[in-house]
């Protein structure tokens, strides 16, 4: 091992930073949503994330979620979901992983969403990038689909903290227009 490697290695081997790691499985059906909500709800507590940054969070795993059980899986009872929620610092890392295998291309969605004028949904990959500060997905054809997600917790005072003014997210859409999720 190179002396550079050794170091870094070391480095982060002694790095102060604890790592919570919390994971719930769930079957790809809709009706686990709010289950999936409060798990990872609790967890980010444990940050004490603003008001509006909880909502947020329960907004993006609500999309995040619906999209990974729907799409990702086709509602089967035969397949999983699993999220993992890691606090890492000041940071939440949502990991959402889906075993329907389908890949897609999330950029194609995004650039649409500001475009689409039919109907409700198709919006969330939009919404999610929006929220959360990073945001990447890994497929594996005919495996499954991960979601990736980090919201890094904002000091008061920071950009997006509660005594800063709350974010404005500019929806193409009225939140009216949202058929509920059938239980």
């Amino acid at each position: 091992m190179r002396q550079s490697a050794r170091m870094r290695l070391l480095h982060l081997e002694q790095s102060p930073v604890k790592r919570q790691i919390h994971e719930l499985k769930v079957t790809a059906t809709l009706k686990h949503i709010e289950k999936v909500k409060q798990f990872v709800v609790s967890i980010a507590e444990k940050l004490e994330f603003s008001p509006i940054e909880m909502f947020q969070i329960e907004l993006v795993v609500d999309e995040a979620y619906a999209n990974a059980a729907d799409h990702g899986s086709e509602c089967s009872r035969d397949k999983e979901v699993h999220i993992k929620c890691i606090i890492e610092g000041e940071k939440l890392i949502i990991i959402i992983k889906d075993f329907g295998g389908k890949p897609f291309n999330p950029d194609f969605f995004e650039r649409i969403a500001d475009k689409k004028t039919w109907g409700v949904g198709g919006r969330g990959i939009k919404i999610i990038k929006e929220i959360m500060d990073e945001v990447m997905y890994f497929f594996v054809t005919g495996q499954s689909t991960t979601l990736y997600m980090v919201k890094q917790r904002r000091a008061e005072g920071e950009e997006g903290s509660e005594s800063s003014p709350s974010p404005v997210i500019a929806l193409p859409f009225s939140l009216d227009d949202i058929p509920p999720i059938p239980t």
